[in-house]
């Protein structure tokens, strides 16, 4: 099991946990060997949110998405990245990640309860350890 501690701003946290938004963008991805199981926390940035670690979500896929798709993905992305055709062709080239079975966490969990002092600018991996202190929190 590969874990990843992801930043992610308000809204877009929200709409991931409440599985509206099923798409995120990133400009790199991690290394993973076919098959791997990965489980996405979702550390929520930026000035309105929580910053803490609100919830988990599982990394389905990857794919990328080059600087003209076809209008029929183009469309599917901004659908389901939430985001505008103007955000996302400044965006463009990316990498979608394709995430589902997203779950809340009872309350926010501060960094230093996994013993981090600094948030992840995309993402990042977490220990088995952090993932367990979090896994625990869900109970």
């Amino acid at each position: 099991m590969i874990n990843i501690l992801l930043s992610v701003r308000r809204p877009f946290s929200g709409k991931i946990l409440s599985g509206e938004k099923e798409w995120e963008l990133r400009k790199n991805v991690p290394r993973l060997k076919k098959g791997d199981s990965v489980t996405l926390w979702l550390y929520e940035s930026g000035k309105d949110g929580d910053r803490a670690i609100i919830g988990k979500c599982r990394l389905v896929v990857i794919a990328s998405l080059s600087t003209n798709p076809p209008k029929g993905l183009l469309e599917l992305a901004i659908k389901n990245a939430c985001v505008t055709e103007e955000e996302l062709r400044h965006y463009l080239p990316c990498r979608t990640w394709r995430v589902a079975d997203p779950v809340k966490l009872p309350a926010a969990v501060p960094l230093s309860d996994i013993g981090m002092t600094r948030p992840p600018l995309s993402w990042r991996y977490i220990t088995d350890e952090q993932a367990a202190i979090l896994e625990r929190r869900l109970s």
